[in-house]
C-alpha cells in the first residue's frame, strides 16, 4: 500500500491512494465499534485528532464505502445518520497494515449480524458520553478484549462489552468493565457471571447499563450479595448524565444509591465493597 496523502484527483480517476494517517484511525474505529453510526464516527475520530472538520470527515468515509472496506447500512433509530460496519475487504486490509485481531479476521466464518446493531451502538453512546463528561482515559471494545483474552496468558474473568480506564478527582485511573444488557438472561448465567467476577483482578469496578428499569431491579437482585463494587442504572439516563445519575449499587450498604463520581472515588481510594466508611454520603466528584 502506498502511504502518500491521498489527492482527491486520484479518486476521481479511480486510483486511490492509502493514507495510513488518516484512512487508517477511521478504519480500526469502525472494526473496533463492529457497528457505529455516522456521529459517534465522526465525534470518536474529532475527539482523537485524526479528523479536523466535517467536510473531510465525509470524503473519506465516502471514498472509504465506495472502495468497499467499509459497509454502509440505513439509519437505526434514534441513532444519528447512517451505520457502519467492516467488509472482509476491509478486514484484509487491516491485517496488510499489521492491525489484524484473532477475534475478526477476514476469514472468520460469519461477521457480526445487523441484528446486533443496536447493542453496539448503544455502546457508542456510553463511550460518547463519559468521553463528553471528560472521564474517559481509555476505552477497549469487545472485540479488542476477545483478542487479548484469547492471546495473553492472564485473561479477564469474562469477555466483557468494554473496559474502561476513568478518571477520579485524584488523578488515578479506575479500570471498569461495562456491560450493557437489552434482555434479561437465565438466572444460571448470571450465577457464572458472579462466579466468575469473584475471580477478577484486573477490573476494579464493573458498570451494569440496561435498555429498561425493570431490568435494573432485576440484575440488582441477581448481585446484590456481591461483594465486588457494581453499579447498575438504565443506559439512558446514564447517557444523559453518566456522572449524576444515581445507581443501585453493591458498594454502600442500605440500599442507598451513589453517582457513578461517588463510586469511581470510593474504588480509587481502595475501598472494599459495603465499607463501613463510605455510608456517609461523599463529595461530588469535580470533573477536569
Amino acid at each position: 500500500m502506498d502511504s502518500r496523502a491521498e489527492n482527491p484527483e486520484n479518486t476521481r480517476r479511480g486510483n486511490l491512494q492509502f493514507n495510513e494517517k488518516r484512512d487508517l484511525p477511521m478504519l480500526l474505529a469502525v472494526r473496533n465499534a463492529m457497528f457505529i453510526s455516522h456521529g459517534q464516527l465522526y465525534n470518536q475520530l474529532l475527539s482523537q485528532g485524526s479528523e479536523f472538520n466535517r467536510q473531510g470527515f465525509c470524503w473519506r468515509l465516502k471514498r472509504l464505502v465506495s472502495v468497499g472496506v467499509i459497509h454502509k447500512m440505513p439509519q437505526i433509530f434514534p441513532f444519528s445518520g447512517p451505520t457502519y460496519t467492516m467488509t472482509r475487504q476491509g478486514l484484509g486490509c487491516l491485517e496488510s497494515c499489521g492491525e489484524g485481531l484473532v477475534s475478526l479476521t477476514s476469514e472468520t466464518n460469519s461477521l457480526p449480524s445487523p441484528r446486533q446493531a443496536p447493542h453496539y451502538l448503544e455502546l457508542g453512546e456510553i463511550r460518547s458520553a463519559l468521553r463528553t463528561a471528560g472521564v474517559l482515559k481509555t476505552w477497549v471494545s469487545d472485540v479488542e478484549l476477545k483478542s487479548l483474552n484469547l492471546s495473553i496468558d492472564i485473561p479477564l474473568a469474562k469477555d466483557y462489552d468494554a473496559t474502561a480506564d476513568l478518571i477520579a478527582d485524584d488523578g488515578s485511573n479506575v479500570c471498569v468493565a461495562i456491560e450493557y444488557e437489552r434482555s434479561m438472561k437465565a438466572s444460571a448465567r448470571y450465577k457464572e457471571i458472579v462466579a466468575a467476577i469473584h475471580e477478577e483482578d484486573q477490573v476494579e469496578f464493573l458498570l451494569y447499563l440496561t435498555a429498561s428499569m425493570d431490568l435494573v431491579y432485576q440484575l440488582k437482585a441477581e448481585f446484590q450479595e456481591l461483594d465486588f463494587p457494581i453499579g447498575i442504572a438504565p443506559s439512558g439516563a446514564f447517557c444523559r448524565d453518566p456522572l449524576g445519575v444515581r445507581m443501585h449499587n453493591t458498594l454502600f450498604s442500605g440500599q442507598r444509591k451513589a453517582t457513578l463520581a461517588e463510586l469511581i472515588r470510593g474504588v480509587s481510594k481502595g475501598v472494599t465493597a459495603r465499607d463501613p466508611d463510605l455510608q456517609s454520603p461523599a463529595v461530588p466528584i469535580s470533573v477536569r
